[in-house]
């Protein structure tokens, strides 16, 4: 399963990075992921994340292991520290030795004539989000950018 999603804002790159760069920002806004904590101690950084979806009266969750494999922020051109474009990836990689489906959620950050666009793509290639559940993920993202939205125009 592949899903896109973008938002755009009056926010400033540094600003929506806030939100997006440290997975235990995402339950705020997302309302997928139930909780995400950190591991402090892991190398590259790493969150331990509960997924949570309702259909009706259920309710379904995963629990991931995500580390952010890519972390690059580039300053803008004209000599300041003010990001100009990020580029971040979450992927999952737990400890447990045994083969997992593939979770990778791609998000870049890029400056826009009135504030930054951001992007994020998700690729996941299990059994989790399957069928009807697929719809539900495409509310909870609309949900999210909605949040997300709120919380950048504060």
């Amino acid at each position: 399963m592949e899903r896109s999603a973008s938002l755009r804002t009056t926010a400033s790159v540094s600003t929506v990075l806030r939100y997006v760069s440290e997975l235990h920002e995402y339950p705020q806004w997302m309302p997928l992921v139930h909780s995400a904590t950190s591991e402090t101690s892991s190398t590259p950084p790493a969150w331990l994340v509960e997924l949570r979806a309702r259909v009706g009266p259920f309710a379904r969750s995963k629990r991931l292991r995500m580390v952010r494999s890519v972390m690059q922020v580039d300053a803008a051109s004209h000599g300041t520290d003010t990001p100009s474009l990020a580029r971040i990836v979450f992927e999952r990689r737990e400890l447990d030795g045994r083969a997992h489906a593939k979770w990778q959620l791609a998000v870049t950050v890029s400056p826009i004539a009135s504030g930054a666009e951001l992007t994020m793509h998700l690729s996941y290639d299990g059994r989790f989000f399957v069928g009807i559940v697929e719809s539900i993920l495409r509310q909870h993202i609309d949900e999210g950018r909605q949040k997300l939205g709120e919380l950048l125009a504060a």
